[in-house]
């Protein structure tokens, strides 16, 4: 069976006719991925999703009809905000790749006393974030905002529930909020006065196992423990 391809993007059902003028859509769909009259995508928005069909498709324009249409129930549990130690390029990128596909809210790159590599190319990890909600079945697609440092986050995150993962902390708990952030470190963790200063505002410091985990999997993990207990 011919795999059928699916976009995040907002449109407007008029007489189960859609129409899509978003240029960088549309290239992608004539030049990238060579679609066809005729051929079968699903559109979805933060409401609804649809099983189309292309009728017409230019470098200005797509008209398609609209085979079926229903609710989209993939609905995330609760809004996760993720802050993350920026990390080597490939484990930065796998690890925010996988808290999409696990439902994460948004990402929010950090440096820390440990971080090494501060570089970061946005459009990249945008376009990383768009493509694994798209194929995880996500109605939305996470943020990416702009490299903050550590003290910044507890300017941003005041009056919001805050757990910090560090190997001394102590064993998860069950979530009763439906919304909170979490904030994982470096390769080589966060510093005394990392620790310190996240006790001094009331963090919650907690360990994801016994184990020292690369940073890459402690946020995998994080992210699926926190969104779904």
């Amino acid at each position: 069976m011919k795999k059928i391809h699916r976009f995040i993007t907002e449109y407007e059902n008029k007489n189960n006719t859609i129409t899509i003028k978003n240029t960088s859509l549309l290239h992608q769909w004539r030049n990238v991925l060579k679609f066809k009259t005729s051929e079968q995508i699903i559109l979805s928005n933060k409401n609804m999703e649809a099983l189309v069909k292309i009728k017409n498709l230019n470098k200005d324009i797509c008209e398609l009809e609209v085979i079926e249409e229903k609710e989209n129930k993939n609905q995330i549990k609760r809004k996760v905000n993720l802050f993350l130690a920026i990390l080597k390029k490939e484990n930065f990128e796998l690890a925010i790749e996988k808290a999409t596909e696990l439902g994460i809210e948004s990402i929010t790159p950090i440096i820390t006393e440990r971080t090494i590599k501060t570089g970061l190319n946005f459009e990249r990890l945008e376009k990383i974030v768009k493509e694994a909600s798209e194929l995880s079945g996500r109605n939305t697609i996470p943020v990416i905002n702009k490299t903050i440092t550590y003290k910044d986050i507890f300017e941003m995150t005041k009056n919001q529930k805050v757990i910090l993962f560090d190997l001394d902390g102590k064993k998860i708990k069950k979530i009763k909020d439906e919304e909170l952030s979490i904030i994982i470190g470096p390769e080589g963790g966060f510093t005394e006065n990392e620790i310190k200063i996240a006790k001094e505002n009331n963090i919650t410091i907690t360990s994801l196992s016994l184990l020292t985990l690369r940073g890459e999997t402690a946020a995998i993990v994080a992210s699926y423990l926190t969104i779904n207990i």
